[in-house]
C-alpha cells in the first residue's frame, strides 16, 4: 500500500493550535475523502514535532472549543488506525459521548485560554472548516489578533466555477476566508495551480498574506499491514479483461456523465466493451448522472459502481486496471493521479493546468468535451497489441 505523506507546515512559534473541527466530525466515517487524508497528516505531523504544545481546536454549532491535548491525540490516532491501516487490538476510539460532552462544556478554563492565545502560537487549518465557518468565531476567540495564521488551500473551485457547486457553497467559502483573511496570514496551496489562482484571488481583494507556500502531498510505500480485501472485490476484479476505474465523489465537475454516454456507445457498437468501475460516494446536482447509473439498462453489467472501498481495495483496483480515467472540468489537486503514478497506471486525463502539474509521463491528455478523442483512447486501450490503433504505423 501507499500512504499519503505532506512536508512540514512551517511554523515559527513555539506553539500550535490545530483546527480539528471537520476530522472530529469525520471521526466516525470508514474511509476517509482526498481532504480528509491531508487534514489528518498535516495534523499527526504538528503533533508529532510540537508534542503538548500543540493544541487542538473544534468549532461547530456549540461554539468554539479548545479541546485537552489528549483529547486530540486520541482522535488523531483513532483515525490514523482506521484510515492508513494502523489497527491494533488496543486501539480504540473514544465514545462519541465523550466528545460531545466535552464540546458542550468546554475542556479549559479561561485563564488555560489565556496561555494558548498568545503572540507564540500559531493556528493552524486545513480542511476548509472549523473556525471560519463560525461568524466571528476568530474574533472572539483571539480578539487581538495575537495568534499567527496559517491557512491551507485545496482549491478555490466554489469562487472560480461555483456553477459546478451547491448554491449555498460560494457564499459559505466567501465567508470562511472572510472571516480567516482579516489579519496577515500565511497561504498554504496544494499545488502550483492553486498557488497561483489564490496569489490573483488575494490581489483582488486587498488580503495580507505574509507567505504563499506550496505543500504538495505525496504518496509513499507503507509497511502497515495490508488491509483486507473483501471476497466481492477480489471477485470483480478476476472477472474483468479490461477495466478502466474513475475515481472521485460523483458531482458535476468531475464528468461522470461524458463517460457514460460513451460506455452507452462503445456498448451498442460492439459486444466486448471494456468494463467501467467507478468508485466514489454519490455527491450532489447528479440527477442525469444518477438516473442513468440506476436506470440505464444499457450499461448494466459493463458498468460498476463502489462507493465504500477501503484505500487497500482502491488500489487493487487499479492494480487491476487498463487506465485511469480523470476527466474532470476542474481540479485543486487530483490525488487518484499520484496513486497512479506510485502504482505505474497510465492516465487518460482532462487538459486542464493542475494535471499538466501532477500527471505521469506517458499521461494522455484531453479536453474533457472531446467525446470521440475519449472513446478513441480508451478503444484503442482495450484492445489487444496487434489491434491497438494506435500503434499501427501508417
Amino acid at each position: 500500500m501507499f500512504k499519503l505523506q505532506m512536508p512540514p507546515v512551517p511554523i515559527e512559534t513555539s506553539q500550535v493550535l490545530f483546527d480539528l473541527s471537520r476530522l472530529l466530525r469525520s471521526r466516525n466515517r470508514a474511509f476517509a475523502t482526498g481532504v480528509d487524508r491531508i487534514d489528518l497528516e498535516i495534523a499527526l505531523d504538528l503533533a508529532a514535532r510540537f508534542k503538548t504544545s500543540c493544541y487542538f481546536l473544534y468549532a461547530g454549532a456549540a461554539g468554539v472549543t479548545i479541546l485537552r491535548h489528549e483529547t486530540g491525540m486520541s482522535l488523531l490516532r483513532a483515525l490514523d488506525a482506521r484510515w492508513n491501516g494502523k489497527q491494533s487490538p488496543n486501539e480504540r476510539a473514544r465514545s462519541t459521548q465523550s466528545y460531545t460532552a466535552e464540546i458542550a462544556y468546554g475542556s479549559v478554563t479561561r485563564r488555560d485560554q489565556r496561555t494558548v492565545v498568545t503572540s507564540d502560537t500559531t493556528y493552524v487549518v486545513a480542511s476548509h472548516s472549523g473556525l471560519g465557518k463560525i461568524k466571528g468565531g476568530i474574533g472572539r476567540l483571539d480578539p487581538l489578533k495575537a495568534m499567527k495564521r496559517v491557512i491551507y488551500i485545496h482549491d478555490i473551485i466554489p469562487l472560480e466555477m461555483p456553477e459546478y457547486q451547491r448554491p449555498e457553497t460560494r457564499p459559505a467559502f466567501e465567508n470562511y476566508l472572510g472571516e480567516l483573511m482579516d489579519a496577515p496570514v500565511t497561504i498554504a496551496s496544494n499545488s502550483h495551480d492553486t498557488d497561483t489562482r489564490f496569489r490573483q484571488l488575494a490581489g483582488t481583494k486587498g488580503w495580507t498574506v505574509e507567505r504563499f507556500i506550496v505543500l504538495k502531498p505525496a504518496l509513499i510505500p507503507t509497511t502497515a499491514a495490508r488491509l483486507p480485501i473483501r471476497t466481492e472485490i477480489e471477485t470483480f476484479i478476476s472477472r474483468q479483461r479490461s477495466l478502466f476505474t474513475v475515481i472521485g465523489t460523483i458531482e458535476p465537475r468531475k464528468n461522470h456523465l461524458l463517460l457514460l454516454n460513451l460506455w452507452r456507445q462503445m456498448l451498442e457498437q460492439q459486444e466486448d466493451a471494456p468494463h467501467l468501475c467507478i468508485i466514489g460516494k454519490r455527491g450532489w446536482e447528479n440527477e442525469n448522472v444518477l438516473d442513468m447509473l440506476d436506470r440505464c439498462v444499457a450499461i448494466k453489467g459493463s458498468v460498476t459502481e463502489f462507493g465504500d472501498l477501503s484505500d487497500g481495495e482502491v488500489q487493487a483496483v487499479m492494480k487491476a486496471s487498463t487506465a485511469l480515467l480523470f476527466p474532470s472540468f476542474v481540479e485543486g489537486l487530483g490525488i487518484p493521479l499520484l496513486e497512479a503514478a506510485a502504482l505505474d497506471l497510465p492516465c487518460i486525463v482532462s487538459d486542464i493546468p493542475v494535471f499538466r502539474e501532477i500527471a505521469p509521463t506517458g499521461t494522455v491528455f484531453l479536453d474533457p468535451l472531446d467525446g470521440p478523442g475519449w472513446k478513441r483512447e480508451i478503444i484503442s486501450r482495450s484492445l489487444p497489441p496487434a489491434h491497438d490503433i494506435t500503434r499501427q504505423v501508417g
